[in-house]
């Protein structure tokens, strides 16, 4: 068992000016030469958004501010990957851009430039659920921020993780997946789940 995993990061969807989304291409495999949205490790006692502040300056030189997350989302490639990263909506507010080592280029993109290029397959669900590419997403391309934003589970002492109602009970078992499993966490209050 590898003791290291799961490991957390933080990313963001930097926006500027002209509404343009910040990306970086991938120096380094896995996926090098895809396009990812900038982010990293979060240090231990570092904070989601100063980990993803640091990042940012580290990969492209750009200073932003955080506004809020967007999403939660975990890949598991049994038995090497195991990450949680999540994802915040973040402003550019200065320096200019560069790439650093982890990244060979760092660009603004328009939304109409988004669909032709090749991303990993975590950026391309993210940059869908956005609304920014087609996909699976529930949001439209002109809500760029959410009204509501997202809330990140915390641990509690004491506290036991219970799963949530269903409306209906589930008549076959579940069978593990082979392929690597991207999910988007969704917090549920005592509500049923519309199947």
């Amino acid at each position: 068992m590898n003791e290291g995993l799961p490991r957390v990061g933080s990313a963001l969807i930097v926006r500027d000016e002209a509404n343009r989304i910040l990306l970086g291409k991938r120096n380094k495999d896995p996926q090098r030469g895809n396009w990812v949205l900038p982010g990293g490790k979060i240090h231990a006692f570092e904070s989601i958004a100063d980990a993803a502040v640091r990042e940012l300056a580290e990969e492209t030189g750009l200073t932003v501010e955080v506004k809020h997350q967007f999403r939660v989302y975990e890949v598991i490639i049994a038995p090497q990957e195991h990450r949680i990263i999540i994802y915040s909506w973040a402003k550019a507010i200065g320096e200019e851009l560069r790439a650093s080592d982890d990244i060979s280029e760092v660009k603004f993109v328009s939304l109409h430039e988004l669909g032709d290029l090749p991303f990993t397959p975590l950026v391309r669900t993210v940059l869908a659920d956005a609304g920014f590419i087609e996909g699976s997403s529930s949001l439209r391309a002109d809500v760029l921020e959410p009204t509501m934003p997202s809330l990140f589970p915390i641990l509690i002492a004491g506290a036991a993780w219970q799963p949530p109602l269903r409306c209906k009970p589930r008549m076959r078992p579940r069978r593990r997946r082979a392929a690597p499993v991207y999910r988007q966490s969704l917090l549920q209050f005592d509500a049923c789940l519309a199947e």
